[in-house]
């Protein structure tokens, strides 16, 4: 399946309504809640799922800093 642009728009939406526009907001919530996986019992995800998800996650990350990046630039 491929993306659309269109395909986005509920996620710019939430960044608009919830992080108003602000994309370092939004990672500062990301670097907490990788950080907080690793505070989880031991038994609630396997190894292998916990760096998984941190793995998404801070591709997510870099990938909204590199919008951001990009937006200062252009700026």
């Amino acid at each position: 399946m491929e993306l659309k642009n269109l395909d986005l728009l509920p996620l710019l939406s939430y960044f608009e309504e919830c992080h108003e526009d602000d994309l370092l907001s939004f990672t500062q919530w990301l670097d907490k809640a990788i950080y907080m996986f690793h505070y989880l019992p031991s038994d609630a995800f396997s190894e292998l799922e916990r760096q998984n998800v941190c793995h998404v996650l801070m591709e997510l990350k870099e990938v909204v800093m590199e919008i951001h990046v990009e937006q200062n630039n252009c700026a």
